[in-house]
């Protein structure tokens, strides 16, 4: 995770989702799951928040694709337990759907207000961790999204090892991870290991 800074509103956002949301939550202040499906109108600004936040998925800090997944809308503050939230632009975060599933209604850190070097990135593992130096209420926080969002599942790490893998070798240019993983991106330069990695990487094959 990499601090993401909050986007302007879309223009048409208000006539689009916010007002005919309210107009529900007016008739139905206490919405339940088909409440919810039938009134999903921050779908309409999925788009624009892919667009805003340039592919980048707010909990991963890597691009995804919209052909290979599908865009969701995160209510960062779940809209069962802050309905009031539900459709305001403020509130959304980028992801995609199985990233969505594995938050739920559960509240992690906000990549809004997390700094970058806040949760970090091990090199060569690409496991993710809290910063050595942090709290030990922020590590339990972060432990907490790390483990809410499956950043460590073997998926999730064998990705990011075969993306500084494809860096290491050459593959890859520093411009592709700065535009495509953002949070890789930011800890090879945080930790001054753009050439390291290389060094590192090349010597375990020839070991």
């Amino acid at each position: 995770m990499i601090h993401i800074d909050l986007q302007p509103e879309p223009e048409a956002f208000n006539d689009e989702v916010r007002r005919p949301g309210n107009e529900f939550l007016e008739k139905c202040p206490h919405p339940v799951g088909d409440d919810w499906r039938k009134n999903r109108y921050w779908n309409r600004c999925s788009d624009d928040l892919y667009r805003e936040y340039n592919g980048i998925c707010a909990y991963t800090g890597q691009w995804f694709s919209k052909s290979v997944s599908s865009v969701s809308v995160d209510h960062f503050l779940p809209k069962s337990i802050y309905p009031e939230k539900a459709y305001e632009w403020e509130n959304y975060r980028l992801t995609y759907q199985m990233m969505n599933s594995f938050k739920g209604d559960k509240i992690t850190l906000d990549p809004f207000k997390i700094q970058n070097g806040d949760i970090v990135l091990d090199f060569p593992s690409c496991l993710v961790k809290p910063r050595r130096d942090a709290t030990d209420e922020f590590k339990k926080d972060a432990w907490f999204t790390i483990n809410t969002l499956k950043l460590n599942h073997e998926i999730q790490v064998s990705h990011r090892y075969e993306v500084v893998a494809n860096y290491a070798a050459g593959n890859v240019t520093r411009h592709f991870l700065e535009q495509k993983y953002p949070f890789i991106a930011h800890e090879l330069e945080r930790q001054d290991m753009y050439s390291k990695i290389k060094y590192i990487f090349n010597t375990a094959k020839t070991a």
